[in-house]
């Protein structure tokens, strides 16, 4: 069921919670990147400490679902769901996040063909909003 923009804000409040519960002390910025299509998916997270390094950190398995409990209350039919977001937390809890949904995701790693025709069976996308690179995606391997 689609989420409205105050539930969408909420789920992100609670994701929120959830990871300032898991900070090292003295953090003042944690950054969690994702990329999904399908079944394939990509994360990267760190923290920065005062002194300015920044230190590997992995966030608990029930943030990611967290977060793909959003994408799919985000999905807008004909159009799909974001394939990438940018989550950007400051202390105490403050928190940006931008999502991509036409652009390519340039992963590591190409999902396959079947994690783009997974994809477009979930989170289905009309052919003229589908972009470029989910197309190519679909015909890939």
């Amino acid at each position: 069921m689609p989420l409205n923009p105050v539930e969408q804000h909420e789920r992100l409040s609670e994701i929120t919670a959830r990871i300032v519960e898991t900070m090292p002390a003295g953090w003042t910025r944690a950054v969690i990147r994702g990329l999904v299509v399908g079944g394939h998916t990509e994360s990267r997270s760190g923290v920065k400490m005062p002194d300015g390094s920044v230190q590997g950190w992995s966030f608990r398995p029930e943030i990611w679902r967290m977060f793909m409990d959003l994408r799919a209350g985000m999905y807008v039919p004909g159009t799909g769901t974001w394939v990438g977001f940018e989550y950007v937390l400051d202390p105490p809890g403050r928190f940006k996040i931008q999502f991509t949904r036409d652009e390519d995701p340039k992963f590591e790693t190409a999902p396959s063909s079947a994690d783009f025709a997974l994809e477009n069976r979930r989170y289905p996308r009309s052919a003229d909003t589908m972009s470029d690179w989910f197309r190519a995606g679909l015909g890939a391997d």
